[in-house]
């Protein structure tokens, strides 16, 4: 994890290294997710949520090239479910509210001066802000990392040079969480929460 940290300082650095000439953006970026929970030994169900909050993109004229980044306010849901041999069903179920900081590279292709596509990857670091602790009718049966460290690829439409509607997959690199059988507390299994986003951003 600290490898990735170093990395992650590293890319937030090289936004201060574009050209003089780079164009700067300010803007707010908004959308959906749809939380994918990946836990080995449990039933997990994917989740919608929302996100929210400002953006800045620096772009480099000509050659297409842009890195932006964000501050987002993320709204995610949680729900694990656990079967005992009697076929009893316990669930977790538990808002998980973070604080997003993405930085992506893009590469933005122009079919006219209204209209283009691009393609974005880069880190994401994420703080939570919401409960550590997973319970289940107030007993706690395991619980989420403080911060994760995940990496975005994504896709998009550029249009009529201020609007940006793109989809992107957001991959945990680390594990979000652990939990614990409800009915068999020696069994743990790390959680992992990867993301679908659709997000639409306003720029100028």
């Amino acid at each position: 994890m600290k490898k990735l940290k170093v990395l992650f300082v590293a890319i937030m650095a090289s936004c201060c290294a574009l050209p003089a000439s780079a164009q700067f953006k300010f803007g707010v970026e908004g959308g959906l997710n749809a939380s994918k929970v990946s836990v080995d030994h449990f039933n997990a169900k994917n989740r919608t949520g929302w996100f929210i909050g400002p953006k800045v993109q620096f772009s480099v004229p000509v050659v297409g090239f842009a890195i932006d980044g964000a501050l987002l306010y993320s709204q995610k849901y949680l729900q694990v479910d656990s079967q005992n041999e009697l076929g009893e069903t316990a669930t977790i179920k538990q808002d998980m509210p973070c604080l997003d900081l993405p930085i992506n590279f893009k590469y933005n292709i122009g079919f006219s001066s209204l209209i283009g596509v691009y393609v974005s990857t880069g880190p994401q670091y994420s703080w939570n802000l919401g409960k550590k602790s997973l319970y289940s009718d107030d007993e706690q049966y395991g619980s989420l990392e403080a911060s994760s460290f995940s990496w975005n690829v994504g896709v998009g439409v550029n249009a009529l040079k201020v609007l940006q509607v793109g989809v992107t997959y957001n991959i945990a690199l680390g594990k979000t969480g652990e939990v614990e059988n409800l009915y068999d507390a020696a069994t743990t299994a790390k959680l992992k929460n990867n993301t679908w986003q659709v997000r639409l951003a306003c720029m100028f």
